[in-house]
């Protein structure tokens, strides 16, 4: 999903009634050399991207400083991450990511160019990802989620299925083995390059985060067939959950945070918690959140590092379960 200055200017709606205290109160505090959140995955095409271009183009506004977007995708984020590392610890740059270079990676890696805790000081968390379940309808004859498992599990090892992340394939494999069905996964460097294979045929299906999914379905280019979390999506009310439609206890997200440089001054980290959960949580950023197929979750520093700390020994069985060795 492409998200320019022009759709984002276009979407905010009644962004300019949020209320953002910290841009007077903390103005001591916040930087005054350019600001970048650097993402780990390509321009287009995720959540991460479209959300913080979003966000960042609030705190532009209310704030009156340059706030710069900066992708830098490949290697499950991790270049995104050793980026924001080594950056001077001055409240200036920011990593947004989630889950994969904070809880999985560790596991998947032989070894990282950064640590996930000492290299960084959390700022905070502000969405969960749903996840859909995508099939290309020429390849796949299903339309529902029980023909689909049916149709997998009569051609076992013949379906492949796209991933672009470590959460999009760590749902795949859950579903596997939950299922009980074989499949090979086919990997890919950005979200945007895994759903145009899908579209293109060359992939049989994607478990792609909801709001690269959605943009798809409603344009009638892929089918959705379930949402991986347990209730359904209030943008997308008609698609069944997969633990309505026979494995109740299947409830899968991810989730999208932001970390600074270890060592930046608590009151710098502390403004831009505040910032970030303003800008989601004001009427713009509800709005926003919806249309995305996504859901707010607002944070703080020491939620974050307590989250992480949780995740890396979830995130860590669920590799392990998958049989997903490192790299």
């Amino acid at each position: 999903m492409t998200i320019n200055r022009r759709t984002v200017l276009a979407s905010l709606g009644g962004a300019m009634a949020w209320n953002a205290p910290w841009a007077s109160a903390q103005s001591t505090v916040w930087p005054t050399k350019p600001v970048r959140f650097i993402v780990g995955a390509a321009a287009g095409g995720s959540a991460s991207d479209a959300l913080t271009r979003f966000f960042a183009h609030q705190i532009a506004e209310h704030s009156k400083q340059s706030v710069v977007v900066e992708n830098r995708p490949g290697a499950d984020g991790n270049l995104a991450a050793e980026a924001v590392a080594r950056a001077a610890p001055d409240g200036s740059t920011f990593l947004v990511t989630g889950n994969n270079t904070h809880a999985a990676n560790i596991h998947l890696y032989k070894s990282l160019p950064f640590d996930p805790e000492k290299d960084f000081a959390p700022v905070t968390t502000y969405a969960r990802v749903p996840y859909v379940l995508l099939i290309n309808g020429s390849r796949v004859a299903a339309r529902n989620f029980k023909d689909f498992i049916a149709y997998a599990r009569a051609n076992p090892g013949k379906l492949t299925y796209a991933s672009a992340a470590v959460a999009s394939r760590v749902g795949a494999e859950q579903l596997k083995l939950m299922a009980k069905f074989d499949a090979v996964n086919v990997a890919y460097k950005s979200g945007a390059q895994a759903m145009t294979d899908l579209l293109g045929g060359h992939v049989d299906f994607y478990i792609a985060d909801a709001a690269n999914a959605l943009q798809q379905v409603q344009a009638g280019r892929a089918i959705a067939l379930a949402v991986t979390v347990a209730e359904r999506l209030a943008a997308a009310p008609d698609i069944p959950t997969i633990a309505e439609s026979g494995y109740p206890e299947f409830d899968f997200a991810s989730w999208l945070a932001v970390w600074t440089t270890a060592g930046t001054p608590p009151d710098m980290v502390r403004a831009a918690s505040v910032a970030i959960n303003d800008a989601m949580g004001s009427t713009a950023g509800k709005q926003f959140l919806e249309k995305q197929g996504l859901l707010a979750y607002p944070g703080s520093p020491e939620a974050l590092r307590e989250l992480q700390r949780r995740e890396t020994l979830r995130w860590g069985q669920a590799i392990k379960a998958a049989n997903m060795g490192s790299n």
